[in-house]
């Protein structure tokens, strides 16, 4: 009786361990092919390519704060600690604090130590193909204070013909104003004040003809980003196509400063009449950096109501990327 019982246990035990196996193998073989599929499905949407907001453009003094904070803490970790020199990490740490101390609202410093942080997050960036500022940080140069005074120098006047200086205070007395300026000068026009006011001046004329100086600007900041890939573009315009038509990446892109669901089916029939006509392989869908996130994320569910279609909804600060990784693929 008690032979018969071990007995009875050992091929009980076997039975049980080779489920077990069966089941393992199973588990593997199913990750494996969840893995091999999300890979070769995966689309360039927002969420993978997505950074901050406040790490690429300024929309008002509490994104300087949460950028400087940010640097502060990938500074100080201790993955970083022997990135920086010791007396060029407390120089940028003591420079933050003063900046903590004096308050970030209407402070000139902090808005020229967070516009030339973004300067350095676009190196960084570029070196590492991405970046992450829990595992990588900017380079903190020894003459820190110097560059900031002179970058506040440089965008905050220029020099007239007649010798004599016109300054930012004087054109733009409103501090809040003069910061939203400084960050517009820095973003589209590599620092120039003068191609700034041209810019301005060329947008209340466009506005009077009766196009949206927004809606060209955001057309514009996607134009330049594809140029400087040295790829063509094809504006078409045209009521039922896209914006912009990339023929080398099969991109159709289409730029939208404000998205509302009463314009959302005529939409999907441009998306939709755009893939027949022009056989594009990627449609990117692009809205402004400041929209609100509900707004944005709502919209990201057209990626998987027609995903039939390689759409990617992106903000504008996400293009650059967003082409990077499709020139990457091809």
């Amino acid at each position: 009786m008690k032979e018969n019982l071990n007995t009875f246990i050992r091929i009980m035990f076997w039975t049980v361990n080779e489920k077990l196996q069966s089941i393992k193998k199973k588990v593997i073989l199913k990750s494996s092919h969840n893995d091999s599929s999300s890979f070769n499905m995966r689309k360039l949407t927002a969420s993978s390519l997505a950074t901050p907001i406040f790490h690429r453009r300024r929309r008002d003094w509490r994104d300087d704060q949460y950028l400087i904070e940010d640097c502060v803490r990938s500074i100080s970790s201790e993955k970083n600690k022997d990135t920086n020199d010791k007396q060029n990490k407390k120089l940028f740490l003591d420079l933050a604090y003063e900046i903590e101390s004096a308050g970030y609202q209407s402070n000139t410093t902090a808005l020229h130590l967070a516009m030339w942080i973004r300067e350095q997050l676009v190196i960084l960036g570029a070196k590492h193909g991405g970046y992450d500022l829990r595992v990588h940080t900017i380079s903190i140069p020894s003459n820190l204070n110097e560059i900031i005074l002179k970058k506040e120098k440089e965008l905050s006047s220029f020099q007239l013909q007649n010798g004599n200086q016109l300054s930012l205070k004087h054109l733009f007395p409103d501090p809040e104003i003069r910061s939203f300026a400084l960050e517009r000068i820095q973003l589209l026009h590599k620092g120039s004040l003068l191609a700034y006011l041209s810019s301005l001046v060329s947008s209340e004329r466009d506005s009077l003809d009766g196009e949206s100086a927004t809606i060209m600007d955001l057309i514009h900041i996607c134009e330049e980003k594809i140029k400087r890939r040295g790829l063509k573009i094809s504006s078409t315009f045209q009521a039922n196509e896209v914006d912009m038509w990339v023929p080398s990446l099969k991109l159709g892109v289409e730029v939208r400063d404000a998205l509302s669901t009463d314009n959302r089916q005529e939409l999907i029939e441009l998306i939709e009449n755009t893939i027949r006509s022009k056989r594009a392989k990627y449609i990117a869908l692009v809205c402004p950096d400041d929209l609100s996130d509900l707004i944005f994320h709502k919209w990201r569910e057209l990626e998987k109501e027609l995903s039939s279609i390689n759409l990617s909804v992106l903000r504008i600060g996400d293009f650059g990327n967003y082409l990077d990784k499709l020139l990457g693929q091809n």
